[in-house]
């Protein structure tokens, strides 16, 4: 048992796939000898780094481990074998960071922490100037006798002063990957823009009607107005409500385009369709099959962004890479379709670091995250 589990320790330091039968062989040897385990968990960040750089070959690993083991052997105490193996991995380890110039230890050099929430806003005026938004600062963006705009700070502020705006004139505001923004409407209508998205609105509405056109995710406070209905256009989907809040996704390099509603009514047009959905209950619409549908969800699972972190019940790995994938910037590819299929349940934060938050994924299931930049390529161990 000892020289196969060696062997399988090799294999996991040359990054090699391991079999059912040895992910068993080494789910039993850890609940016999936890702590060296956890030595061996230790070896996580310097085994990422190798394998970016070509990994080592398992033969040269083997061998190490073996010579380690020998020793431990000759003490004949089996704990201390143990751990003295562990330490040949380590050896290894130390020797490749060596031959590539990196001391062990140093994370100088490996792949740098993302957290995202700090991508530079924009502010597209009637005029076409465009205004970046700064954050955490209070200033003012536009001031006459007729509207003021102000940046409260993270929030877009539009206050109609005295009379009336004599046109329909537009702003656009441009949240990139990685980002996120709100604004407060003129008639009082919150919008919290998510990461990779643009809403166009007018600086006031006029004419009985309040229009707003989305691309990307928005969560939507709308202010109650009996007189005049709050209409977003999103892609192929219309959503019509009179005082209510909601979410739209409507990204445009997604499949699908949903709204989930969480209090109040809303009527959704799609493809000359209307649906009208209630509390606790999404619309989507599948692009390419052309289908749309209503079902009950939690509601919790698509709005929770917008509180600072994701949940997902029983979600597939292609699921949760695509939500993420928007939020981090990330382009993701599959080297087992089986690794789309794993299905994952809890909470994330959404301000983690992308590095850390993977690998917490590697730790609940058997997937291997290899990054490079924002290039994620997702394996099978």
């Amino acid at each position: 048992m000892e020289d196969e589990i060696y062997e399988i320790i090799a294999k996991v330091v040359a990054g090699e796939t391991l079999s059912d039968e040895e992910r068993q062989d080494l789910k039993v040897w850890r609940e016999e000898h936890e702590r060296e385990y956890q030595l061996l968990v230790q070896l996580e960040e310097p085994v990422r780094f190798i394998r970016e750089r070509g990994g080592i070959v398992r033969d040269v690993a083997y061998k190490r481990v073996a010579r380690r083991l020998e020793r431990g052997k000759q003490r004949k105490i089996r704990r201390y074998a143990y751990i003295s193996a562990v330490a040949g991995v380590l050896l290894v380890i130390g020797i490749a960071l060596t031959w590539w110039g990196l001391p062990f230890g140093e994370k100088g050099t490996m792949e740098q922490p993302f957290r995202p929430g700090n991508g530079q806003v924009m502010l597209t005026l009637k005029h076409g100037e465009v205004v970046p938004l700064k954050r955490d600062v209070k200033e003012v963006i536009v001031a006459d006798t007729v509207l003021r705009v102000t940046n409260e700070g993270n929030t877009l502020v539009y206050s109609v002063m005295q009379g009336e705006v004599q046109e329909d004139t537009y702003n656009v505001l441009t949240v990139p990957v990685g980002g996120e923004f709100r604004v407060i409407l003129s008639d009082g209508t919150m919008v919290f823009l998510n990461s990779g998205s643009e809403l166009r609105y007018p600086e006031a509405f006029r004419d009985g009607q309040r229009e707003v056109f989305l691309k990307g995710e928005a969560w939507f406070e709308v202010a109650k107005d009996s007189v005049r209905p709050f209409r977003v256009h999103a892609g192929e989907m219309d959503v019509r409500v009179l005082g209510t809040s909601f979410n739209v996704k409507a990204y445009e390099r997604m499949e699908s385009i949903a709204t989930t509603l969480v209090t109040g009514s809303v009527e959704v047009t799609c493809n000359d369709e209307s649906f009208r959905i209630v509390p606790g209950e999404q619309f989507e619409y599948r692009k390419g099959l052309k289908l749309a549908s209503v079902r009950e969800v939690d509601t919790e699972l698509y709005t929770s962004w917008k509180d600072g972190y994701y949940k997902f019940r029983q979600a597939s790995l292609e699921e949760i890479m695509t939500t993420l994938s928007v939020w981090y910037g990330l382009e993701v590819f599959y080297q087992n379709e089986e690794a789309k299929r794993l299905e994952f349940t809890g909470k994330v934060k959404r301000y983690e670091d992308v590095g850390n938050l993977l690998r917490k994924f590697e730790q609940t299931e058997n997937v291997v995250f290899n990054r490079k930049g924002n290039n994620v390529i997702i394996q099978l161990k």
